[in-house]
């Protein structure tokens, strides 16, 4: 009984420090492409583990949605990051170009 606790607890473990690695690295993913001066804020972020809908296939993935933006034409942003870190779609789908071009515009 003791071996399998231990089992359990080094499962559970290593299920937890999984968990923390994906979260931190779609974190670190998204935060590369925003910059320090973000356009976007108010920031809310899920796992949809039974996969997003709205993208071709239903893959699983950290969903950053940000409800106000600063770029012109998009009111509200999201990016969908895979669980290892790559982002796989972004809505409005220029949104890289467009914090690109934000972040030129405000440059000395």
């Amino acid at each position: 009984m003791g071996r399998f606790f231990k089992f359990v607890l080094i499962v559970c473990g290593l299920a937890v420090g999984f968990a923390a690695y994906s979260y931190l690295g779609a974190r670190m993913t998204v935060g590369q492409v925003l910059g320090t001066e973000s356009p976007l804020s108010q920031r809310s972020i899920r796992f949809d583990y039974h996969g997003v809908p709205s993208l071709p296939g239903h893959p699983r993935a950290w969903v950053f949605t940000y409800r106000h933006t600063q770029l012109p034409g998009a009111p509200f942003a999201q990016f969908f990051v895979s669980y290892n870190a790559e982002i796989i779609a972004t809505r409005p789908p220029d949104l890289i170009r467009q914090i690109d071009k934000w972040q030129k515009a405000r440059m000395p």
